[in-house]
């Protein structure tokens, strides 16, 4: 399968408010090494950036004048920062990226699956919050799967302000998002920190 066409972006910066390790620059960084499109928000709010990524995977007979099966597949990754996470904002925040998420998709004929990914930096994440994030849940067929689906990942990580010993970046997650989505997490903030689950 092709990686996207690369594109031409500036480096991620540090808002001001990010602590000085900068998690949010590793996660955009180790983005475009994996072939996402990222993008910086604009307008202020809690979006910090979005980062798309799309695959296309195609099967011949002989030659690719004769295509057999062609199949789609794209993820839509809208990262937040905020100081503390609440449930009522991670409720905010999961509808922000839906409707972002959604006004994306293109289901066709060779749409396999689009995944919407929200990813939430905090500096404190309330215990409620963390439950809801684990159990949020929302998948969508498109003309009943003939043009693919959607799912809806999560993740929700309590950054610490300093790199104390001991003080891992702990994450909240739904079951989508233990995959890819954590793997890609893992990848960015290992040199920064060590990651542990929220205690349930």
């Amino acid at each position: 399968m092709d990686d996207p066409v690369a594109r031409q972006s500036p480096p991620p910066t540090c808002p001001p408010d990010v602590s000085p390790s900068c998690p949010l620059a590793a996660l955009l960084q180790t983005c475009e090494q994996a072939g996402f499109d990222v993008r910086p928000a604009n307008g202020g709010g809690l979006l910090c950036a979005s980062a798309a990524f799309h695959q296309r995977g195609e099967g011949y007979f002989l030659s690719k004048r004769a295509p057999l099966w062609a199949a789609e597949s794209h993820e839509h990754l809208f990262i937040y920062r905020t100081a503390r996470l609440t449930p009522p904002q991670w409720s905010d925040i999961r509808q922000d990226a839906l409707e972002r998420g959604m006004e994306r998709i293109r289901p066709h004929d060779e749409h396999m699956v689009s995944y919407v990914s929200a990813l939430v930096l905090c500096d404190e994440l309330d215990a409620e919050a963390a439950e809801a994030v684990r159990r949020t849940r929302y998948s969508k067929s498109f003309w009943w799967g003939l043009r693919g689906w959607m799912r809806l990942r999560a993740l929700a990580l309590r950054v610490p302000s300093s790199r104390p010993d001991g003080d891992p970046v702990l994450y909240a997650g739904n079951a989508a998002a233990r995959g890819a989505l954590l793997s890609l997490v893992q990848k960015a903030l290992h040199p920064l920190f060590a990651l542990s689950e929220y205690p349930k």
